[in-house]
């Protein structure tokens, strides 16, 4: 299947690559690369630490970054602010003293949407979803949902 890339505004002229293919979204960056499949995240980044927060109606895993994410020199910028590829929407928002990318993902995903910040990722889901995880410690994490 075609992976087709678009670049999303990450501040100034700088840029986040995004690829669709189906169902898999891939955020990338010049030290960063996350996959969103529908059932695992991949998340190869140096990471610091790894979190639930659990209440009645939501479950939320965040994962914090050891270093702050950078973008990449684009060669263009496709997406300003809200905009579809495929089958996910993603919505950036610059707030000045921080950046988000919110990932809503399509029917087949096990989890709802995410966030990713420059210095976390969070995961929202509904709070019956088991969590497991396979580590390359502070390296590389598959989070798998069930």
């Amino acid at each position: 299947m075609r992976r087709t890339s678009y670049y999303i505004r990450w501040g100034g002229s700088r840029a986040l690559e995004l690829q669709v293919s189906g169902d898999v979204l891939t955020v990338r960056g010049a030290n960063f690369e996350i996959t969103f499949e529908p059932r695992s995240v991949i998340v190869e980044a140096k990471y610091s630490y790894k979190k639930e927060v659990e209440d009645t109606n939501r479950k939320t895993l965040i994962i914090g970054f050891a270093e702050s994410l950078q973008p990449l020199e684009a060669p263009r910028v496709d997406i300003l602010g809200r905009n579809y590829l495929g089958n996910f929407e993603v919505i950036h928002t610059d707030l000045g003293f921080e950046k988000y990318l919110t990932v809503i993902t399509p029917a087949s995903h096990v989890y709802d949407y995410a966030v990713l910040t420059n210095h976390e990722l969070l995961l929202h889901m509904k709070p019956r979803r088991k969590i497991y995880f396979e580590e390359e410690p502070y390296d590389k994490i598959i989070i798998y949902l069930v």
